[in-house]
């Protein structure tokens, strides 16, 4: 049964790790499925490297230099598909996960996403928080979207990812997709494979902490409007 994914891709000096993660999808990818490369100015040849991609279901489009939270915005603007998954320039599909994800949103129409494990790997020069490696092997909804598959028609309901967050975006996101009644199921595979390395933005983990405080502190505000005017 051939369904409509949207594969949505934010770059930015990404050229050592683009053409490696385009591909863990494409593979698991149906003909009609889109892979939409949204690409900031960068300081290397990540435009290079992504002309020279031949995939006819990459789209690749100019992004709105707002980092991947903008990113991410443009893709879901452009993005065509019944269903929809979130995949960073420098992250991996492991092997069979798509038509996992698939069989099962397929099989109960309610379920509004499908989230699998994430496995961590850790490449040369990568920092090795003990709070991310303790993420392996688990089921993390909101820290990472990349681990899951979502229903286009539940992300409509918000608005899209906070352009004025630079680290905390996927638990904002996440939070605002509970708030209007997301339902989500777990399954039993790996669903993405997060690359850590020397160049990845989260190697600030002071400024993710203080990041991931504000995240909250902005959902207790939504609470709260919504505790006064019930």
């Amino acid at each position: 049964m051939a369904v409509g994914t949207s594969v949505i891709i934010p770059v930015r000096n990404g050229s050592n790790f683009l053409a490696e993660a385009i591909e863990s999808a494409a593979v698991q990818l149906n003909p009609a499925d889109e892979i939409i490369v949204v690409w900031d100015n960068s300081d290397d040849d990540t435009k290079s490297a992504l002309m020279r991609l031949k995939d006819p279901r990459i789209r690749a489009i100019k992004g709105p230099e707002l980092g991947v939270s903008g990113g991410r915005n443009a893709g879901l603007a452009a993005a065509s598909g019944e269903f929809v998954a979130f995949l960073d320039h420098d992250d991996l599909w492991p092997a069979g996960r798509h038509a996992e994800f698939i069989q099962l949103m397929v099989n109960d129409p309610t379920v509004d996403a499908v989230f699998g494990r994430m496995r961590i790997r850790l490449d040369p020069g990568a920092t090795p928080w003990h709070w991310i490696l303790n993420l392996d092997g688990r089921h993390v909804p909101g820290p990472n979207l990349g681990t899951a598959l979502f229903r286009a028609s539940i992300l409509r309901q918000v608005d899209g990812f906070d352009e004025d967050l630079r680290f905390g975006e996927d638990i904002d996101y996440f939070l605002r997709l509970q708030e209007v009644g997301m339902k989500i199921a777990l399954c039993e595979v790996d669903g993405l494979i997060y690359r850590r390395h020397e160049m990845n933005c989260t190697n600030n983990q002071l400024a993710v902490q203080r990041s991931v405080f504000d995240v909250l502190k902005r959902r207790m505000a939504r609470t709260s409007r919504v505790k006064t005017r019930v």
